[in-house]
C-alpha cells in the first residue's frame, strides 16, 4: 500500500511563517506596553529642559567630534538614546537654505518645535496601533499552525482496489469509479484534479503532500485510459 505523508518542505515554510507572525505579536506587545511608554516616560523626564533650551533644530541635532548631538547628550543624562521617531520628526522640521534666514519660517519652525516636545513620542493611537497589530498577526499565526495542524491529520492511501484514507472519506474509491482526471497542473505545480462518480471532486497535491506522485501513477496503472495524452 502507497500512504502520503505531510511534505515537510512546505510544512517547514507554513511553521516558519507562523513562527513569524507569532514574533512580530511578542514584539508588538513589548512595544506597546513597555518600549514605547518607557519613551515617553524618558521624554517626559527632560522636557523642561528641551523646553528651556532655547536651541533651534539645526542646534539640536548638529553634531560633535564624538558624533554626538546636543539631543543625544541631553538623554544620555537619563541612560536613554534620543527616541528615533523623535529625531525624525525635529528633521522633518528643517528648514532649506532659502527659508533659512526667514523671519517667518524660523518663528513657526520654534513653534511646531515646542509643540513637538509638549507631546508624547508616541500618541495613544500609536499604541493602540501596537496591539491591534499583535491581535491580527497572532491571529495569521494560529491560522499557519492550524493548517498544519489540519493537514497532518489528512491521508491519501493507494492499493490494489482503489484509493483511500482521510481525505477520500469513510468508504474507499475504487479506480473504476473515477470518471476523469485533470491533468493541467500536474508538470507545473504536482497537481492533478480527480472527477469520480456521483460528481465527487478529489484534489491530489503533491505541494502538500510527499507520496501524491506514487499515488498518481498506481491510478495510472490501473486505468491506463486516464493516462495524460503525452504519457500514452
Amino acid at each position: 500500500m502507497i500512504t502520503t505523508k505531510l511534505n515537510r518542505e512546505y510544512a517547514f515554510r507554513i511553521l516558519g511563517v507562523g513562527a513569524m507572525m507569532v514574533g512580530i505579536c511578542l514584539w508588538s506587545i513589548y512595544d506597546g506596553a513597555k518600549a514605547y511608554p518607557k519613551v515617553n516616560t524618558t521624554l517626559e523626564s527632560v522636557r523642561q529642559e528641551l523646553l528651556a533650551t532655547n536651541l533651534t533644530v539645526t542646534a539640536w541635532l548638529d553634531r560633535d567630534e564624538d558624533g554626538k548631538t546636543p539631543l543625544d547628550l541631553l538623554f544620555a543624562k537619563k541612560g536613554a538614546s534620543a527616541p528615533s521617531k523623535l529625531v525624525k520628526k525635529m528633521g522633518e522640521l528643517k528648514l532649506s537654505k532659502e527659508l533659512a534666514n526667514d523671519t517667518a519660517a524660523r518663528e513657526a519652525q520654534a513653534k511646531h518645535l515646542t509643540d513637538l516636545f509638549k507631546k508624547p513620542v508616541y500618541s495613544e493611537q500609536d499604541l493602540t496601533t501596537q496591539f491591534v497589530q499583535a491581535g491580527i498577526t497572532l491571529i495569521f499565526g494560529l491560522l499557519a499552525f492550524g493548517v498544519i495542524a489540519f493537514r497532518a491529520t489528512r491521508q491519501f492511501s493507494a492499493d490494489e482496489q482503489g484509493l483511500s484514507g482521510t481525505s477520500i472519506g469513510s468508504q474507499p474509491l475504487d479506480y473504476t469509479d473515477i470518471v476523469s482526471v485533470d491533468w493541467s497542473q500536474w508538470k507545473e505545480k504536482g497537481i492533478v484534479r480527480l472527477v469520480c462518480a456521483n460528481n465527487k471532486k478529489l484534489t491530489l497535491d503533491g505541494w502538500h503532500y510527499a507520496g501524491i506522485t506514487q499515488i498518481v501513477e498506481e491510478i495510472v496503472k490501473h486505468r491506463t485510459d486516464l493516462a495524460p495524452v503525452a504519457a500514452q
